[in-house]
């Protein structure tokens, strides 16, 4: 049985709701869990299930077990008055056995609770508290045999909250909220963890942190506050210490963002018809019980329920039957396993793009790609279908950044894809920067130099275009359609003067194109030469009347529309 404690050091963070999800999580996948309401003093984990439990359900509980304890010096013979059976073991799932506070709506329990002295079941000589609650533990081992033991443990630095924290649990999953006054008391009470000293058998405390009522990132901006908040209260944590015993070393953070719908109705995001999807929260659950749960608990149950729904006779016989069965376990037990099945189904039988995409997005942004098969099968998917900037869903470029790390042989043509993917969705800077990349290491570096000047010009990036003509001059000057843009840049940053305009004229008369020569043709026009232009062109190009036609037709407007 693995004991699991969820504390905060102030409320309101969601600590409660943490555990009733991590409960039904667990039970999903076939494991037995036992729940402890060990928050005496303001007891409500049965009202996070409230399909499966009522306040009038619920007689005896854990204040009502240890007041006969202290009152009697008799341990209770039954557990069972103790407790409540939310769910039931079957095939399908594990069972969820609620230990409450107690019935909190009755006098009597306040009474009970009030007359506990804590201090004398702790601290006076011969004191029985850490025997008793050992005692409790072991009896709810081999009474209702759980795989797990949670306990939602009492906020704040008390007996009730350092027993949870230190004494009972193999892990403590510790929330708090971004301040300075939860960020100093979560120090505190993890550098008290970090110096107890554990019973015979007892192996270090495993402590997860997650910082809750974090808004969910809608844009980059938000998601570097994002991520510098989370290195700020990491510098807090494992700021440096005299004694060394006391020094932590907190690396990962997980974030469980503020949902709006809980706000106003507080309500599990895993139940027994699975988990909520659609919903940013329900996917950092999702991460924080993988770093809760082995993988070891899960993927045996979720293995052979994979195994069994795509049979080769079922792919065979009923390819559409396998595809809602695996959407369904998707819905159910959102995992990398069932999504990366669904990924290779959908590919294997053309579900089409959308379901395709869709699928791979809600593996990335939920767990995260290091498979190199299933990012090459994405790549694929990028290098098939045009970038149109309307298409839904979009692309999810870092995919494609994260296939390039690995250095693939087809690194250059994907490379060049990324680039212009970057630019159709608008992100001229990102594009620049594997342009680049490319241009570094390209053999054929006219063609990648005409289009980063295309998208400076585009962009109105003349700085970044200036910065590129300085530096590859020497491949501009052979070059009429790059010594074109050339002379779009210098117009626009004021310094035409630097260059023969009529050079490059004679030049794209020889080897430019049609549209070279209108972009020429309209640096004369902004210029007031358009006569000068007409003079050098006319009998000198065949369609030197379309050219002139297409120029003119700006003659009346603005030259800042030519």
């Amino acid at each position: 049985m693995e004991t699991v404690t969820f504390y905060s050091y102030k409320g309101g963070v969601g600590r409660t709701l943490a555990l009733a999800n991590t409960a039904m999580y667990l039970s999903r996948f076939g494991q037995n869990v036992c729940i402890m309401d060990f928050d005496l003093e303001a007891p409500g984990l049965h009202y996070k299930f409230p399909k499966l439990v009522k306040m009038t359900d619920i007689g005896s509980g854990l204040v009502d077990y240890i007041y006969e304890f202290v009152r009697s010096k008799v341990i209770p013979e039954s557990l069972n008055e103790y407790t409540s059976e939310l769910i039931s073991p079957s095939k399908s799932q594990g069972g969820i056995r609620l230990f409450p506070a107690g019935n909190s709506l009755s006098p009597d329990y306040w009474l009970k609770l009030a007359a506990i002295d804590w201090h004398s079941l702790f601290y006076e000589e011969d004191s029985e508290g850490v025997p008793f609650f050992l005692e409790l533990k072991e009896r709810i081992k081999e009474k209702f045999s759980p795989d797990y033991l949670l306990i939602d443990a009492r906020t704040g630095i008390t007996e009730m909250s350092g027993l949870c924290t230190s004494l009972l649990p193999d892990k403590v999953v510790f929330l708090i909220v971004n301040n300075q006054e939860n960020i100093e008391g979560a120090r505190q009470i993890l550098q008290s963890i970090q110096k107890i000293e554990r019973f015979p058998g007892q192996g270090p405390i495993e402590v997860i942190f997650a910082l809750t009522r974090i808004p969910f990132p809608q844009k980059d901006e938000d998601e570097r506050i994002e991520k510098q908040i989370l290195k700020n209260i990491r510098n807090c944590l494992n700021e440096p210490v005299e004694d060394l015993e006391g020094q932590l070393d907190v690396d990962e953070i997980c974030i469980l963002h503020s949902d709006r719908e809980l706000e106003l109705s507080e309500s599990l995001r895993v139940n027994q018809e699975g988990i909520t999807k659609g919903i940013p929260l329900s996917g950092d659950y999702l991460r924080l019980f993988s770093r809760i749960i082995p993988e070891k608990v899960i993927l045996p149950r979720l293995d052979s329920i994979l195994e069994e729904i795509t049979a080769p006779e079922k792919l065979r016989e009923d390819p559409d039957r396998v595809q809602q069965e695996l959407e369904g376990i998707v819905a159910s037990y959102l995992h990398p396993r069932s999504l990366e099945k669904l990924i290779k189904f959908y590919i294997l039988h053309n579900a089409g793009r959308e379901k395709i995409l869709n699928a791979f997005h809600e593996l990335w942004k939920t767990f995260g790609i290091d498979d190199p098969e299933l990012l090459s099968e994405y790549v694929l998917v990028f290098m098939k279908w045009e970038l149109l900037p309307q298409m839904k869903p979009r692309f999810e470029l870092e995919i494609v950044e994260k296939y390039l790390k690995s250095n693939p042989e087809d690194k250059v043509r994907v490379a060049r894809r990324l680039a212009n993917a970057y630019w159709e969705y608008g992100n001229p800077k990102m594009a620049l920067k594997h342009y680049f990349l490319l241009l570094e290491g390209a053999e054929e570096k006219d063609k990648i130099l005409w289009k980063i000047l295309d998208i400076c010009i585009d962009g109105k990036l003349y700085d970044d275009a200036m910065k590129f003509i300085e530096k590859y001059s020497d491949i501009i000057e052979g070059n009429v359609s790059l010594r074109v843009k050339e002379v779009e840049v210098l117009y626009e940053v004021d310094k035409i003067e630097e260059v023969k305009l009529d050079d490059v004229l004679r030049e794209g008369l020889v080897e430019g194109s049609l549209s070279e020569l209108l972009d020429i043709g309209r640096i004369y026009y902004k210029l007031g030469k358009e006569n000068e232009f007409r003079n050098k062109i006319i009998e000198k190009h065949p369609e030197s009347d379309y050219i002139l036609y297409t120029l003119d037709k700006y003659r009346y407007k603005d030259t800042a529309d030519i």
